[in-house]
């Protein structure tokens, strides 16, 4: 796909643009893509032509290769944002969604909104303990008293670890505050797995905590199409309302008079 088609394409899209509900201001705030755009097919030219996202500087690391988005993992969701320092000069951030082939932290690549070491603390133990419940399910004779016992235990242990890992997402708006996820959350249900592990909020609470002030910023999606089909490679899409949404209205706030020589476009 040529990079006047991909661009043509983000472009005529009104819906690539990151929102959400602010529940102090009583407002949606917004951030556009139209200036991140072109970073991104840079960036879309580099996976093509390396093959993998190990673009800055590591030593080769085969984990890292694009390849891995081919097969059954699918796709994932890669983020530019164009912003400026506090001196005027502009600078690049980039992200991928969540973990990429089991890790959280590439080189050159924004960090997760949590600390990794608390993380592996928190999940190791409960992840093994649930995986050997699931052998035991799987053993077991389906719907048998034992079998539901024992899915009820999974059930349980997988809901609790959630909260445990939701309640180490540290989020920074451009107020300079920072909250909990479950503080933060504005959505009607309780908060979805991978909640705060998408590309733009890894990007704005990066931008945030650093002083840094967004111009825009634009996502695509990069590799197999997703089970639903609802993402497809080397398409450009806004944040997600499901996940995102809920959260970028704190994440968002107080951009507008983070420095009000700069528009957001």
């Amino acid at each position: 796909m040529s990079q006047a088609t991909l661009i043509t394409r983000a472009y005529d899209s009104p819906q690539t643009e990151s929102r959400g509900y602010c529940r102090s201001c009583k407002t949606t705030h917004r951030l556009g893509s139209r200036k991140a755009i072109e970073h991104c097919l840079t960036l879309i030219e580099q996976l093509e032509t390396q093959n993998t996202i190990n673009l800055f500087g590591a030593a080769p690391d085969d984990q890292l290769k694009t390849k891995y988005l081919l097969g059954p993992a699918r796709g994932k969701m890669f983020g530019v944002m164009h912003c400026m320092q506090p001196d005027g000069a502009t600078l690049l951030l980039r992200a991928f969604s969540g973990q990429y082939n089991g890790r959280w932290e590439v080189r050159g690549w924004v960090p997760p909104l949590f600390d990794i070491d608390d993380f592996s603390r928190i999940n190791y133990g409960v992840e093994k303990q649930i995986k050997t419940i699931t052998i035991e399910i799987e053993q077991s004779l389906p719907h048998s008293d034992k079998w539901l016992l024992l899915r009820e235990k999974r059930r349980k242990l997988s809901q609790e670890l959630m909260r445990d890992i939701h309640s180490l997402y540290r989020l920074t708006n451009f107020r300079g505050e920072t909250t909990t996820l479950y503080q933060s959350y504005t959505g009607p249900h309780g908060i979805p797995t991978g909640t705060g592990d998408c590309c733009a909020p890894k990007l704005l609470n990066h931008a945030a905590k650093n002083n840094l002030t967004p111009l825009a910023l634009a996502e695509f999606y990069w590799g197999r199409k997703n089970r639903s089909a609802s993402r497809q490679h080397g398409s450009f899409y806004s944040s997600c309302k499901e996940k995102c949404g809920p959260i970028l209205g704190f994440m968002l706030c107080g951009l507008d008079h983070h420095d009000n020589k700069y528009t957001a476009t």
